[in-house]
Formats: structure tokens, C-alpha cells, sequence
């Protein structure tokens, strides 16, 4: 996430049109994302409690109503609808300043005064605008002291008040909200909902265990009712069941492949806040396990922004909430510990909470929309209101309009949908509008998450004193700039959001004239995302004689922010430097942070320079925390390959991976592992030795506390391992040997690390069985399996033979051919690759006709495939016998294309054979849409080969717009849209099944597409062309079918049978292993009829009712001697059905009753989730006569 975060920090300043916003705004935009006056469309979901939705459109925001939401005061006059054009309201056009803010203080003006809304209304741009009036209540204005001493912020919570003790059912946030006003009939209306209502079972996975589960616990610290104890209890308890490696997935489950390591901060975050408060109200909570959780996101305080999930702090601004809701947690630590304020939890406390003001200039940023972040950055910030009073009113008076804009009309809250915002949903089950009104409850303090004092049912636990840390570390929670000088401080009192926060702090730290002295103030500032942006110019400046200076700070802030601009210093780096550096890891009292950042910075040192300084490091690298044994693994990089140190560090380090069950720490050993490429040959053989050691001792099984199976990071976690031990030079060998005896039932273990690799990283006897591994074990695997569950064989057989057209689905997005090829292409065989076929692609000339249609569509608002007007007499456009030439159409050769109204050599860099974007268009494309057609002789198409049509030119994220293709006047393939996220790199294709080679049969053969520019907010651009590709199909015949079946594991009821989350066993353990060879059996020989299902042999009557099972598979079966049945993917042996589209082998048990033949077959379905208990029903199948 760090790269994500620092490049928005580099590009975001840029993103608007900069010669738009000033002719448009009168003052710089306190926000980011601004609104862009020169944007096709900019949107504001909800105009208040108006209820309107707006479009604000090109030139300067011009306002169209997009949706008159019903109930309203807006709807109440019957005259507004959607698509009419707002002229001005109460007199005032958008102009000056951001429309979004203007909008705020409309609706602030109008409840301040008689609640008239005035509009000048017109039904299309060039009519003429009429009035329409109406009221909405009136409210006062707000005092200067808002929400405190406020009639209309009163107002405000008392209407959403009610509106939730009338609601039938609560979201999320309901109770917390209601609990916060202090008022008596909230609490009663809290009482009724939760009073002897809970049970014992929980409150459900950590998402809503944190989001509802504190809510519970402030009722029961207000009332004493004991009736919701159980249902704390059984939450506190399911979250240590579900804890790993300190942390939480969002809904449980331990997935190590998201995120690397699987954890969600943004859930585990109120996850810990609810065990502290669980413990303040005297549950039994296993105080090992609170300090664990608690430690592991207490670190972030300070330092940065709380990660997505394991990893070290992100940067910047963006931070989606997570510190806002760190406040909190730490609110609660500071509740439950005998020290309260005096506690340092409370300091961290403090810096977390002033984290809004600086990040509130990058509003609304989030990856998935930034709603959920400013739920936690609004009421965040009010629990500094008291110690940084100027900034609370500054943050509170210029983020009042965003309030406005997100009350409903009828008193409920949901952000107003618009630039980046997510998360706008009211009164629902997950993060949503009931949390946005806590900021005018907060200061009430009837939360103990607010600073509520403590109730007579509030019981104290010691936390440790400093969990994390040493007491240098409380420098960063210090509220009071570093000292730059003697005596003198950067004044952070004096701040505002309009001169002090992130945004206008940027701004002048990247201004040329900025002084040394004001950028060494900077570099002590009291947040760490503004240190390291000054400490990033002061780099960019070349001004190390200030890092130097920071080096040699008194405070721990400076020498961490010198620390951080070591990498821009000289290299190889002064012994000076070092001596800074490697004093800071020597130092007992030195603060945990420092240490981290100057130990990062010591692999740019020499080995000579760090020699003295070595046991240091190891005691870093022996440190039970993993940020500081990464951070350690760095500063030994420059002592693995030296001949005094690499026996001792290299086996120390080869531990810890054996050991390690942390991903984020895994990147650090491949680093040292890149390192020992450049070493002598006996530490490379000694490294390559050490890492399949720590390969071989890799646990069979990591564990958790709470005992969740952890397979699936075991899988995870020992492919991290072999991805270490294959940097190493000659690793991929020795990775051979040692996996094969951890997993010696499969063919090539890690196979990606083979089929990715340079075959010059294998040894000789390596690089000559590779091929061989390959045909004979990877192709018949990738055969049977490949990437699914399920088979890849009844995909395969129809690709190679075009028998049916390709019907894609969740699991079959792209050819499973394109798999197979590539297996084929590592193995040197290259005679199944695509080749075009028929005339040369950039020779093809077409008739076309490129027009702008009248149903017109805004530039940059998405996708503009869509129904259109053709051109008069242009109705048969696609078809053979259209006369184009009497159209009026134009001849040209393809690649047809545009970029701004101009043809160009390449539109991007592109190497994808199926796209060829990047090379030169021979025909403008003028128009938004064009119609194109032309007849081409195709050569015969042959058995045994596979041929698809391509539309080139937009196989890239971003790429292209819709588009249809016809072929002899038939559809043969539509896209409605571009290209989006996670589609490129694919080619557009139809994969041309048998029933249309008649058509390619023919003398000549017509095709004709159509498709539209793509037209963005600021370019315009296509590239575009269609042309045949044929295939020599690989082997696919029964031989190759069936040798597959002998290298493919089979779910069976024996493996069902071992499907306990609680039992460590294998993937493949208890599956059916064929050994290829059919056993006959002559009782189940023959032809037979399925009658329906039952669950056991002994439930089945041959007169009586019988459970439907028409949806099931074998209907009909004839088994036939010699293991085939008359389906080609079913075949048998002995007692067992194999069904090999499936990959399941089924029992099959014959059976006379009354001197007729029956056969029970089970059904299958056999899947994990139904447990070791679970049997497959049988289906009863009776015997054909004759």
C-alpha cells in the first residue's frame, strides 16, 4: 500500500484542470478531490434536506437535477423532476468556490432563516426559468461554538433521534448513536432492543463484533443489565478462536492470500476496542491475548497510518478512517488502565485524533470510496477539542457543509454521494450514515469512547505501563513541534486547515523559496506524514547537511526524520553516518521507531563500517517484534556475504524463515537471498544449504491461539519459503530436492517458480528433465485439473474440436487451451501457438462510415456503446447485400483509429500479438461511431485445428469502447463496454465453432462491425481492427484423456470423511488415486435407468415412492466393458464411476431385489463445507431389459 499511497501524494495536487479551476474558482479548494468545473459531469447524490439530487455539468457546474427523492420537500411540490436545470437557488449560481461547499452553506443560510428554498427552474437549456418555492424546517443557525451550546445542532440530533426509535430495524450505529445523546428515551429505546434480547451466541464475525459489539458493551456500562453479558462473552470468545498472528480477517477465516496475510485492520481496529471495553465491563476476557491484539495495533500510533492489515505503517493522508478509529481504541486502553490520563495511551491517544486535521484535506479518499474513512476522521478530531481548540473549530466550520449536504429529509443521515464517495447507505448493516451525527454528540461525553467518566459497573485492568516502545517513543505522541533551534518550536497552535493542513502544508514545502530553516521545522513537526514530506524535499534538494543536523537532534522526531533521508546521502556513506546511525541501535533508551528507520538505512554501510556493530544488529534481529526483525534483516544485508559474519547471520536468518509466520517479513529474506547472488561460491553454497534447511524444517502445520486451521497460511507461508530458497543462486535445484520429499505425491512442487523462471537458473540434470516433467506429468495435470476444482477436459475437448460455442462463466472466463499452450511453449514446443490466417491483417481494406449520432451521451461518463440513431438508409448496414459505395461510404485498410483527432504510430506500448495497439493506424477514424464492412477470402478451415476472429487494438485496462461484429448478416460476437479493471491482457475474440465454418466455407465471406470512440474527459482515442488467427489443436484423444485421470486425485467419500476444520490433513488426502488399469465386473455391465435418489440402500423400496432426482447426472448410462459408458468423460472400474468432468469417484454397489438388477451410485457433492459426517445420497439406478 505504501507505493499507492505515496503517488497519490505526488500526483494528486495535479489531478484537476488547472487553467478550469482558475478561471473558476476565486480561492485554492480546501479539498482534494476537487471538483473539476471542466468535468462532463460532477455529481452531488443529496442536496440535504431539500431532496434533490444533482448533476452539476460543464461549463461551471451547471445543475441538473438528477433525482427527486420521494417524501421530500422537493417532491412535495409536484413541479421537479429529473432532467430539469437548476438556474440558481435563493438567488446564488455555483460560482467562486467549490460547488460542493457553496451547496453546505445554502441549506445553512436557509434553516437560519425563514426555510424557504427558491429555485429558478428550466426545463430544457434554452427556456426560459420559472420559480418554484417550498419550505423546509427551520432550524436557527449554528452558535460559533457548534455542536456545543447549539439549538440547531440539538435539533438536529433530536430529529435523528426519533427517526431511528421509529425505525423497525437498526443498522449499524443505531444503538451507538441513540446511547450517545445522554437523553432518557434513547436509552429506553436501546433497553428494549437489547434487554434479554442478545442470547449467548455472539454478535457475529469481527466486522460486526466491532461495529455493534461496542455499542453493547456502552449499554451494559450505563445500565448494569447483565442479560447482554453472554453475548459479549460468546464475541469476546469467538475472536480469540479466530485470532492469528495478532490479528482478524473482516469476517473470519484465516485467507493468507489477501493482502499478504489476509488481516483487515479496518475490522480488527473496533474489534480491540470492543475486548478493552469488554474487559472494562468485567467479562472474562484472556488477558495474554488482549496485550497481544492490543500491542499489535497500538504500534501504529504516531508513526503513520494504520496499515490494511499486516504490515508495516503506510504514509501519506489516506488513511480510510483507520487512524480515527485508533482513537478510539485507544480511548478505551486509556479507560480501562489505572492510569487513565496520565497513561501514555492517552497521549497516543491525542496524536491520533489530531491525524483528522491534517488528513481531512484528502477528502473522501479510500480504495473503496472514502466514506467509511470520514464516518472516523469527523468525530475523531472532537476528542482534541480541548487541547487544540483553534483547529477543532477550524476542522468543524469548514467540513459544517459536508453535514448539511448528508442529512436527509426526514432526519436520517448518508453521505451525498459524489467524487469517490462510498459508503453513502442509511440506517444499514454495515458502515454507514448513523455514524456521521456522532460529531455533534461527542462533546456530550455519554460514551466511554468519548471520555465518559467511568460508571459504578466500570472494573480497571493494568495494562502493561508502555506495551510497545521505549519512553523516547512518547516523543511522537507529543502535540508540540520538535525544537529546530535553540528554543524555538514550529507553533502548531496557530494552524488551520486553510494554512495548516496537509493540503496548503504541501503546498508550501514544495515552494522553491522555502527557507532551510522552515524545512528543518517541518522535518520536527508533530506529524509524521508532514516529517516525512518535508524530509522528502529537503532529499530532493540535496540538502544533507540538514539530514546530518536531524541525525544529531535531541528529539526522537528529528533523528527519524535524518534517519529517513539517509538514502538521498552520498554513497558509500561516511563513517560520520554510520556512527550516527549504529549509536541509535546501541542505545538501550533509544526510541523503538529510530532504531527501526536507522537500521533500514545501515544497508547502504560497508560491511567494514558495520563489522563493530554487528552483535547490535543481531539483537535487533533476535527481537520476538517482526517490523524490528525486518528492519534488522536490512541492516545485516551488507554482513551475509563477508567472510567474518555470514556463518553466524545467515543460519539465524534461515531460523526465522523456518519459524516465521508473518508474510510481511518474507520480502525481507528474499532480499538477502538477492544479496547472495553477488557472493563468493562458498557462501553461495552455504546460503542455498542454510535456506533448504529452513525449508525442510518449515512446520507442517502453523498454529494459532485460539486453534483456527491455519492450511491454507500454511500453503501460503511455505511457498513464501521456496520462493526465498529459489533466489538463492542454484535454490531452484535444491528446492527440487527438498520439496520433493515434504510433498512426494506431486510432480514438481512450486511448479510456477519452474515455469516462470529463466532455464538458465536450472542445473544441467534439472534443465534436462524439465521437458520430460512437463509432458509427462504437468500437461496430463493441467488436463485433469489446471486451475479449477473441477476438470479441465470437457473444456478442453470441446476447444480442440469447435464442437460448441464457448460459453463462459464465473469459472470459465478464457480459453483453458491458452493454459495448456503455454505448459507446451516452457516445454520448447511452440506448434500449437495462434498464426494469423487469411488475408494480412494490416492489408485488409474495408467500406466504412464513421457519424455522430443525435442521442447524445457527455464526454467521461463511461461507457458510449448504446443504442443510436443510424444514418438514414444505413438500416442493413451489416448485411451482404448493403450498397456502401451508394451510401456514400469511404474505402480504407485497418488498423482504423484516432487519438485526439489525429492518426498516430502506436497509441501505447504494447507487445500483446492479439491486440497490435502500438502499431500505426492507416485510417482515421473521424466520428463518435463507425459502421464498417468488407468481403474476404478465407482459406478452408481443417479438422484438427481451431480458428477465432479478433477484434484488435483495445486488450488493455481502459481500452476501447463497445462494439458488434456480424458475419454473413449474423451476430457472431458483442461487447458492450471497454475493457476494465482486471480484463486486459486478454484477448476479444470469438473462438469460431463448427457451426459457422460454412460461412468461412464460402467464395467470399462479409464481415461487418460497428463501434464507438472512447471518449474521455480530456482525450479522445480508438484503435481498431478485426482479423482470423488459426491453432493446431494439441492432442486431445482418448489416450491423453485418460492418462490425465491417472494423475488427478478424486474427491470421494473417503475424503469426505476427513473434511474436519479440526484435523491436519492434505488437500489430496482420502482422494481416489486411479492407476489406469479397468477391472470389469459383469453385474454392472450394461444399460441402465435412473429412478431417483435415497440415502441409504436400505431405505429403498422397488414399489414405493421414490425421491425425484430428474436434475441429477446419469439419467441413462450403459456401462461398457472396458471402462467406457456411452459418455466419453464418465468412465468405470470395478465398483468405482469415475466421472472425470468432475473429478469425482463414486461408489457403485449392485444390488438384486426380487430378481431385478439395481445400481446405487452415489450422488456426489461431496465439498468441505458439509463436513466429515456428511454422505452423498445414492442415486438408483434399475437395469434396460434386452
Amino acid at each position: 500500500m505504501h507505493h499507492i499511497v505515496l503517488a497519490l501524494f505526488a500526483a494528486t495536487l495535479a489531478v484537476c484542470n488547472i487553467s478550469a479551476e482558475e478561471s473558476y474558482y476565486k480561492e485554492p479548494p480546501l479539498f482534494h478531490f476537487t471538483p473539476d468545473p471542466n468535468a462532463s459531469t460532477n455529481t452531488i447524490g443529496r442536496l440535504g434536506p431539500i431532496g434533490l439530487g444533482l448533476e452539476l455539468r460543464k461549463p461551471n457546474f451547471t445543475m441538473h437535477i438528477n433525482k427527486v427523492e420521494d417524501g421530500s420537500p422537493a417532491a412535495a411540490t409536484g413541479k421537479l423532476k429529473k432532467g430539469q436545470i437548476i438556474e440558481s437557488i435563493n438567488g446564488e449560481i455555483l460560482k467562486d468556490i467549490d460547488p460542493r461547499v457553496q451547496l453546505g452553506n445554502l441549506i445553512t443560510k436557509i434553516e437560519a432563516t425563514d426555510g424557504v428554498v427558491r429555485l429558478m427552474i428550466k426545463d430544457k437549456p434554452k427556456a426560459k426559468a420559472y420559480p418554484v418555492e417550498f419550505k423546509i424546517p427551520v432550524f436557527g443557525p449554528y452558535s460559533e461554538s457548534w455542536p456545543n451550546n447549539c439549538a440547531k445542532s440539538d435539533a438536529i440530533v433530536k430529529q435523528m433521534a426519533k427517526q431511528l426509535r421509529e425505525a423497525d430495524t437498526w443498522g449499524w450505529g443505531a444503538a451507538l448513536f441513540l446511547l450517545s445523546t445522554g437523553e432518557p428515551e434513547d436509552l429506553e429505546a436501546v433497553r428494549q432492543r437489547f434487554s434479554g434480547k442478545l442470547g449467548d451466541k455472539g454478535l457475529g464475525h469481527p466486522w460486526s463484533i466491532g461495529y455493534t459489539g461496542i455499542a453493547v458493551c456502552e449499554y451494559y456500562l450505563k445500565t448494569g443489565d447483565k442479560s447482554v453479558l453472554p453475548a459479549i462473552k460468546a464475541s469476546c470468545d469467538y475472536l480469540l478462536d479466530r485470532v492469528y498472528n495478532s490479528g482478524w480477517m473482516g469476517r473470519g477465516g484465516a485467507n493468507f492470500g489477501y493482502m499478504a496475510g489476509g488481516h483487515l485492520n479496518a475490522a480488527g481496529l473496533h474489534a480491540v476496542t470492543f475486548l478493552l471495553m469488554a474487559k472494562e465491563c468485567g467479562v472474562d476476557v484472556d488477558e495474554s491475548f488482549l496485550e497481544d491484539v492490543f500491542g499489535h495495533l497500538y504500534r501504529y500510533a504516531g508513526r503513520g497510518n494504520v496499515a490494511y492489515g499486516d504490515q508495516m505503517p503506510e504514509s501519506g493522508m489516506t488513511d480510510n478512517g483507520k487512524v480515527g478509529k485508533l482513537t478510539f481504541l485507544l480511548q478505551a486502553a486509556t479507560n480501562l488502565t489505572g492510569k487513565g490520563e496520565d497513561s501514555v495511551y492517552a497521549k497516543a491517544r491525542d496524536i491520533s485524533a489530531t491525524k483528522a486535521f491534517y488528513s481531512t484535506s484528502w477528502l473522501f479518499h479510500g480504495h473503496t470510496g472514502g466514506g467509511i474513512g470520514e464516518l472516523w476522521r469527523g468525530s475523531s478530531m472532537g476528542m482534541v477539542r480541548d487541547k487544540r481548540p483553534a483547529q477543532y473549530r477550524s476542522f468543524m466550520d469548514e467540513r459544517r457543509w459536508m453535514y448539511e449536504l448528508a442529512r436527509t429529509h426526514d432526519g436520517a443521515f448518508g453521505w451525498a454521494a459524489g467524487l469517490n464517495v462510498n459508503y453513502t447507505g442509511v440506517n444499514t448493516n454495515k458502515p454507514c450514515g448513523n455514524y456521521i451525527p456522532l460529531i455533534y454528540t461527542l462533546p456530550r461525553k455519554q460514551l466511554r469512547i468519548f471520555g465518559a467518566p467511568a460508571t459504578e459497573y466500570s472494573q480497571t485492568y493494568q495494562l502493561p505501563e508502555r506495551i510497545w516502545g521505549t519512553a523516547a517513543d512518547d516523543a511522537f505522541y507529543s502535540l508540540q513541534a520538535g525544537e529546530h533551534a535553540p528554543g524555538k518550536h514550529l507553533d502548531v497552535s496557530k494552524e488551520t486547515i486553510r494554512s495548516g493542513a496537509s493540503k496548503a502544508l504541501l503546498d508550501k514545502l514544495k515552494k522553491p523559496d522555502i527557507s532551510e530553516n522552515e524545512l528543518l521545522a517541518y522535518a520536527l513537526h508533530i506529524e509524521q506524514a508532514i516529517r516525512d514530506s518535508a524530509m522528502g524535499q529537503i532529499k530532493k534538494k540535496g540538502l544533507h547537511h540538514l539530514t546530518l543536523q536531524l541525525l544529531k537532534s535531541k528529539d526522537p522526531r528529528g533523528r527519524h526524520s535524518g534517519a529517513k533521508g539517509v538514502s538521498a546521502l552520498p554513497k558509500p556513506l561516511s563513517d560520520e553516518v554510520v556512527g550516527l546511525l549504529t549509536a541509535m541501535i546501541e542505545d538501550e533508551q533509544e526510541s523503538w521507531w529510530v532504531v527501526m528507520e536507522a537500521l533500514k538505512n545501515l544497508q547502504y554501510a560497508s560491511a567494514e563500517q558495520l563489522a563493530p556493530h554487528e552483535a547490535a544488529i543481531e539483537k535487533w534481529l533476535a527481537h520476538d517484534d517482526w517490523w524490528l526483525q525486518a528492519c534488522a534483516i536490512k541492516a545485516s544485508i551488507p554482513l551475509v556475504t563477508d567472510e567474518r559474519f555470514y556463518q553466524r547471520l545467515i543460519p539465524k536468518i534461515a531460523h526465522h524463515m523456518a519459524t516465521n509466520q508473518r508474510p510481511g517479513l518474507s520480502g525481507y529474506f528474499r532480499d538477502v537471498a538477492k544479496r547472495t547472488q553477488k557472493a563468493g561460491p562458498t557462501i553461495k553454497a552455504f546460503a542455498k544449504e542454510q535456506f533448504a534447511k529452513a525449508y525442510a524444517e518449515y512446520p507442517e502445520q502453523i498454529s494459532a491461539p485460539g486453534g483456527q486451521d491455519m492450511s491454507s497460511g500454511t500453503e501460503y507461508m511455505i511457498r513464501q519459503v521456496a520462493q526465498t530458497l529459489a533466489d538463492v543462486p542454484g535454490g531452484l535445484d535444491a528446492l527440487y530436492e527438498v520439496s520433493k520429499k515434504r510433498f512426494p505425491d506431486t510432480s514438481l512442487p512450486h511448479k510456477e517458480l519452474y515455469l516462470g523462471a529463466d532455464p538458465s537458473r536450472l542445473g544441467p540434470e534439472l534443465q534436462k528433465s524439465m521437458k520430460q516433467i512437463i509432458l509427462d506429468d504437468l500437461i496430463p495435470e493441467y488436463i485433469g485439473k489446471g486451475n479449477h476444482p473441477q476438470s479441465n477436459r470437457g473444456y478442453l475437448l470441446n476447444e480442440a474440436t469447435s464442437t460448441d460455442p464457448l460459453k463462459w462463466g464465473f469459472y470459465y472466463r478464457e480459453p483453458r487451451m491458452a493454459g495448456l499452450v503455454e505448459l507446451y511453449q516452457r516445454a520448447g514446443i511452440d506448434d500449437y501457438n495462434w498464426q494469423d490466417y487469411g488475408p494480412k491483417w494490416n492489408s485488409m481494406e474495408w467500406q466504412y462510415f464513421t457519424f455522430n449520432p443525435p442521442e447524445k451521451k457527455l464526454p467521461g461518463t463511461g461507457t458510449r456503446y448504446r443504442k443510436v440513431t443510424l444514418p438514414k438508409g444505413m438500416d442493413d448496414w451489416f448485411k451482404p447485400g448493403f450498397d456502401s459505395a451508394r451510401a456514400g461510404w469511404k474505402s480504407g485498410t485497418q488498423p482504423f483509429g484516432q487519438l485526439n483527432g489525429k492518426l498516430v504510430d502506436r497509441l501505447r506500448g504494447c507487445n500483446l500479438d492479439f491486440c497490435r495497439c502500438d502499431q500505426a493506424m492507416h485510417t482515421l477514424w473521424k466520428n463518435e461511431v463507425m459502421l464498417m464492412q468488407g468481403n474476404f477470402k478465407f482459406p478452408k478451415f481443417k479438422e484438427g485445428y481451431r480458428y477465432r476472429l479478433l477484434v484488435g487494438g483495445m486488450s488493455h485496462v481502459k481500452g476501447g469502447d463497445g462494439f458488434i461484429v456480424y458475419v454473413d448478416g449474423k451476430k457472431m460476437l458483442e461487447r458492450k463496454d471497454g475493457v476494465g479493471k482486471r480484463q486486459g491482457a486478454k484477448p476479444l475474440a470469438y473462438y469460431i465453432d463448427k457451426a459457422w465454418w460454412p460461412d468461412f466455407a464460402k467464395q467470399s465471406t462479409n464481415i461487418a462491425a460497428m463501434s464507438f470512440l472512447r471518449i474521455d474527459q480530456n482525450t479522445t482515442r480508438r484503435h481498431f481492427s478485426i482479423w482470423l488467427q488459426e491453432m493446431k489443436a494439441p492432442p486431445m484423444g482418448r489416450d491423453v484423456i485418460l492418462n490425465s485421470a491417472t494423475k488427478t486425485p478424486m474427491r470421494s467419500a473417503e475424503w469426505q470423511a476427513l473434511q474436519d476444520p479440526d484435523r491436519n490433513v492434505g488437500p489430496d488426502d482420502g482422494k481416489y488415486i486411479w492407476n489406469g488399469k479397468f477391472v470389469s465386473n459383469a453385474k454392472i455391465i450394461g444399460s441402465w435407468t435412473q429412478l431417483g435418489q435415497v440415502q441409504t440402500i436400505d431405505e429403498f423400496q422397488p414399489e414405493g415412492p421414490i425421491k425425484s432426482s430428474k436434475g441429477s447426472p446419469y439419467q441413462k448410462i450403459t456401462f461398457k466393458d472396458g471402462g467406457g459408458t456411452n459418455d466419453g468423460l464418465v468412465i468405470w472400474t470395478n465398483t468405482m464411476l469415475l466421472n472425470l468432468r468432475s473429478n469425482d469417484a463414486l461408489k457403485i454397489t449392485p444390488k438384486t431385489i426380487d430378481g431385478v438388477d439395481y445400481l446405487f451410485i452415489e450422488a456426489g457433492g461431496f465439498h468441505p463445507k458439509h463436513g466429515p459426517d456428511w454422505k452423498a445420497p445414492l442415486l438408483v439406478m434399475k437395469r434396460n431389459q434386452g
